[in-house]
């Protein structure tokens, strides 16, 4: 399909590891290694392949500017671009592709529409659950259930298997096969 950059979403630091809001974070680990540093652009990143993968350094409403920055840097359009994020109206362990559309209350990819001045980009929506709890930005700061780390585990697991698919066959394909 050409080149991707993937943009796995979360909050910075060991106190957010493992937390919710950090499934693009795990999905992004899962896809690459021996990230590098990129402070000055905002952003660690590592390359495999045709897919470039970074997780910004920012806090998650601010990460527009570190996939602008990784954009920008590597010489990417908004349509190669892949965000990775969660998704507490999905239940957890759901996937979801789209190609476009609005932030959905999801502030991370609120603030990417804000930096790219465009809503035209693919986003993959990980359900982490959440659709029945009143507050959810404590929710998504939380570390899963002994009993939902089983379904996230899995779930990271096809996320890493669409990720695949979406580089070789694209989006029309890979939302007919996942979604």
């Amino acid at each position: 399909m050409g080149k991707i950059l993937l943009a796995g979403l979360g909050n910075p630091g060991l106190s957010y590891k493992n937390t919710r809001h950090n499934v693009g974070f795990m999905l992004a680990d899962m896809l690459g290694d021996s990230f590098k540093l990129k402070r000055s652009q905002g952003y660690s990143c590592c390359r495999t392949g045709d897919l470039t993968i970074i997780k910004p350094l920012s806090f998650m409403n601010r990460s527009g500017m570190a996939v602008r920055a990784a954009m920008e840097y590597f010489d990417f359009s908004p349509e190669d671009i892949l965000v990775a994020c969660d998704d507490f109206n999905l239940p957890p362990g759901k996937l979801r592709l789209r190609g476009g559309g609005s932030a959905g209350g999801h502030n991370g990819l609120q603030s990417i529409i804000d930096s790219l001045g465009t809503n035209e980009f693919s986003r993959i929506r990980m359900g982490i659950g959440g659709q029945d709890i009143p507050d959810k930005s404590a929710f998504v700061l939380k570390r899963f259930k002994s009993a939902e780390k089983k379904i996230i585990k899995e779930m990271l697991i096809d996320a890493v298997n669409l990720v695949n698919f979406y580089c070789e066959y694209g989006l029309e394909k890979t939302m007919n096969r996942f979604n």
